[in-house]
């Protein structure tokens, strides 16, 4: 396991093999939703006609870290609204977004995907993915999310070290992904210990140090 992604496992050692299989139980959960375990499927060459594209795997990821998060309590008005999954600037998902969320729900709350080009444009989004298109304005956009519940995700490489909180990354061909969880408790959020168990872990929020 990689270095920083054991933190869930602080209030006890697990041994090597049941950490193993933990691992792999996770796995089985988002493969069941991915079609395929992202970690046994590529997408740039050698995975035949049914291997998903790179943006299938994020889109589908996008949609377990909805699964495995959790926001604080909304108010009364807000209960049943949808489940909003955005993207500001360029989309690189194309339909793959929509088509990953379509005829879901979660907790009883239908999703959505919505897009934009301005931060105000996306308020109310539970998980929004900031395109790399926005990549000179990210402190700016990370800077005015500070005190928001949202769970930010990016694919710049210095997303999670800007103080976002989940940054994408490609290794070997496979989707990977990086959480700060200085950020996301700065954010209000609760990430499951399943997830942080399949990421590789990382502190420090620059902008908790502007509140």
């Amino acid at each position: 396991m990689r270095k920083g992604s054991r933190l869930w496992s602080g209030r006890g050692a697990r041994s090597i093999n049941g950490s193993r299989m933990f691992r792999r139980e996770v796995i089985a959960v988002f493969a069941a939703i991915l079609w395929a375990a992202p970690t046994a499927r590529t997408f740039a060459g050698g995975g035949g006609d049914q291997a998903p594209g790179e943006y299938q795997v994020k889109a589908a990821f996008l949609f377990n870290f909805a699964r495995f998060v959790e926001w604080p309590p909304r108010g009364a008005e807000g209960a049943g609204a949808p489940i909003e999954m955005c993207v500001l600037g360029d989309d690189p998902f194309g339909e793959a977004l929509d088509r990953a969320v379509a005829g879901k729900t979660l907790n009883d709350r239908s999703m959505e995907v919505r897009r934009g080009r301005k931060v105000q444009e996306l308020n109310g989004c539970e998980v929004l993915f900031i395109s790399t298109s926005e990549k000179s304005r990210l402190p700016e956009i990370l800077g005015s999310l500070r005190t928001v519940h949202v769970l930010t995700v990016g694919e710049s490489d210095d997303f999670a070290a800007q103080g976002g909180e989940v940054q994408f990354t490609l290794e070997d061909n496979h989707v990977r992904f990086i959480i700060n969880v200085d950020a996301t408790d700065r954010a209000g959020l609760k990430v499951s210990s399943k997830l942080l168990g399949l990421a590789h872990v990382v502190h420090g929020d620059p902008l908790r140090k502007k509140n």
